[in-house]
């Protein structure tokens, strides 16, 4: 039988310009100033837990002692390389890309660069991102519209809606637009290069650096690449495949007062955030525990088998 259980973090809050108040009004999250908020890191590894036995201790420091029990491999370290995070998006985010794998080690020397992916949960009528640019140019040719003050007209923006999925892998400029809830899947990485912030200042009075040069180095100049992917659940499942790539994979289940059985196989972890309704989770060896808006639980791979019941919607994301 298993001794793994259900594991809730402290959720990690950030305060931010383009912020508002919807983390707290949405998904219930206790917001401590009276600020702008605009990101709730969910599961992160340096979040502490707020559950189990290990409560008190940061996921990564449980991972350490636990590598093969929590995430299925024996030679994982602490850092797991996945973050959850819900964002408000109550003004438009700056215009920014993120470096691969390859840039982030050479520029920063970091391990790990960031390709990351958006779940819409709620949206204003229309509200939109920035996605790419719009035009044939390389990097000389956004510099000169950087220069030009041309940098937001020459990019290209997407309607989204509720429900839609959006992929954003490392290199693609982009910024989510005003009036967005959005959960965020990405690799563990916070380098962020910001081309073009609107023109405003920041929580201190002062314009927020820029980082133009790293940001024309690390950018894919492609012409309005496509930006919704589209999925759609198989007849009769409550399962909905949103992405299985490179580093992650993101599924969405949605019940209706019946149950979805799923199976950590001992070899990865689930991370699992309600975005409507409410669930709740079963399994053989652990109290149920309940999963309600808001929510994010991490499932160590030692659980095995185990089920969802309820009616709403939950996002399961896991490493690769």
């Amino acid at each position: 039988m298993s001794i793994y259980s259900p594991l809730r973090l402290e959720p990690s809050l950030h305060t931010r310009v383009w912020g508002g108040r919807t983390l707290a009004n949405r998904l219930g999250k206790t917001l401590p100033t009276a600020e702008p908020y605009g990101e709730s890191w969910e599961i992160y590894w340096k979040n502490t837990l707020k559950t189990g036995g290990w409560a008190g201790k940061t996921l990564g420091e449980v991972i350490a002692a636990d590598p093969l029990g929590m995430v299925g491999r024996a030679d994982a370290g602490p850092e797991y390389p996945l973050l959850v995070k819900f964002l408000d998006s109550h003004d438009w985010l700056s215009v920014q890309v993120h470096p691969d794998d390859d840039w982030a080690q050479k520029l920063e020397g970091e391990p790990r660069g960031k390709t990351e992916c958006w779940y819409v949960i709620a949206a204003e009528p229309g509200a939109q991102i920035a996605y790419g640019i719009s035009e044939p140019l390389d990097a000389e040719g956004f510099r000169l519209a950087v220069q030009q003050g041309r940098a937001k007209s020459v990019m290209q923006y997407v309607n989204v809606a509720p429900g839609d999925f959006i992929f954003v892998p490392a290199g693609t400029m982009h910024a989510l637009g005003t009036g967005l809830l959005i959960y965020e899947l990405q690799q563990t990485s916070d380098t962020t290069y910001r081309v073009y912030d609107w023109d405003r200042m920041g929580l201190d009075g002062k314009p927020r650096p820029l980082h133009l040069e790293k940001a024309l180095a690390v950018t894919r100049y492609e012409v309005n690449p496509p930006a919704k992917v589209p999925y759609k659940a198989l007849p009769g499942q409550a399962r909905a495949r949103l992405i299985e790539g490179q580093y992650f994979g993101l599924e969405k289940i949605t019940l209706r007062q019946d149950s979805a059985a799923l199976d950590t196989e001992g070899r990865r972890a689930h991370l699992l955030s309600c975005i409507q309704g409410e669930m709740r989770i079963e399994g053989a060896a652990f109290t149920p525990e309940p999963l309600r808006l808001g929510d994010s639980i991490f499932m160590p791979a030692g659980i095995g088998q185990y089920s969802l019941h309820g009616s709403g919607e939950t996002l399961l994301a896991w490493a690769r």
